[in-house]
């Protein structure tokens, strides 16, 4: 039995006892107290107020629901990818989508009965649609040298009781994945995921060379800054896996907004693969932290703002 069902019994539960036990006195009492009618109302009252936890609940349930397999999805791609620049088993790999799951498959084309598939299946409340990859079809494969796609594109998870409620997945042709970022909503209003943090570096980052990632008491890292910028340096975008202290640390860094005065970055630095503390900087310039646990803080940089859980 699921947590909603357990909830809606026992509210059940609750409404019979307290009609039980109100009659019971009324009928003891005649005389005393509230009346009959009375005591009908506020269990009336309890009803409704039941009802309307129900309701919140059910909504609250299925927007966790959708954004965390939302993220599965993403996972999934990226995790394609992964084994494809790794070379693994000397192939490429591909996800195919169907309505109710994806397929992680092994080769350049998906073959259904191939044993090495492995499927991911959604909840039945939730469906992939509006799948547009570039050359139609359903899936996207992966180029062993680059990790590029030709199948870019996008789709969307959303829920099958209100279509109007999902998540846009898109896939670039870098082969990089991610969820399509949504109007921030009202302080206060929205759950913050700790995997994703933003924060904006008020200096001009388009001549920038290198961006140094050090994992303190191991290794130091630098990355050609100017290898992940698009032609018309407007974006910048990178990830990679990193292994340190025995253990894989996946990450990926890029920009929602980059120009001559100031870039959005955006970090993200899922605790269930990162387990090691890292500072990040560029052309020396400290910009932001993490702690082994996944706590954030600002970096030393003077033109780093405070970071932002998203």
């Amino acid at each position: 039995m699921n947590y909603e069902s357990r909830i809606t019994k026992k509210i059940k539960k609750l409404a019979n006892a307290l009609f039980i036990r109100t009659s019971y006195f009324v009928l003891r009492d005649p005389h005393g107290g509230f009346t009959f009618i009375e005591l009908l109302v506020v269990i009336g009252v309890v009803a409704i107020l039941a009802s309307g936890v129900l309701v919140a609940y059910r909504a609250a349930s299925g927007g966790i629901e959708l954004k965390t397999n939302a993220f599965k999805v993403v996972d999934v791609l990226n995790l394609a990818r992964q084994r494809t620049i790794a070379s693994l088993g000397s192939s490429e790999y591909g996800v195919h989508f169907e309505a109710n799951q994806l397929v992680l498959f092994k080769g350049a084309a998906y073959s259904a009965p191939d044993p090495d598939n492995i499927f991911y299946a959604l909840p039945d409340t939730l469906e992939i649609a509006d799948v547009s990859l570039a050359g139609g079809g359903f899936e996207t494969v992966f180029d062993r040298i680059t990790g590029k796609t030709a199948q870019s594109g996008s789709l969307k998870v959303r829920l099958v009781s209100d279509i109007g409620k999902f998540k846009t997945i898109n896939i670039l042709s870098s082969g990089r994945a991610d969820i399509s970022s949504d109007t921030l909503a009202p302080a206060g209003t929205r759950v913050s995921d700790s995997r994703h943090t933003h924060f904006n570096y008020a200096q001009d980052v388009r001549s920038a060379t290198t961006l140094t990632l050090n994992f303190p008491g191991y290794i130091s890292q630098d990355i050609a800054f100017q290898d992940y910028l698009d032609a018309g340096k407007t974006v910048f975008d990178w990830s990679g896996t990193i292994l340190v202290n025995g253990s894989n640390q996946v990450l990926r860094i890029h920009t929602h907004n980059l120009d001559a005065s100031s870039a959005d970055f955006s970090i993200t630095r899922d605790s269930r693969y990162n387990n090691e503390a890292l500072e990040i900087s560029l052309g020396g310039q400290n910009l932001i932290n993490y702690a082994i646990n996944g706590a954030v803080t600002q970096g030393s940089s003077l033109w780093a703002s405070i970071p932002v859980r998203q």
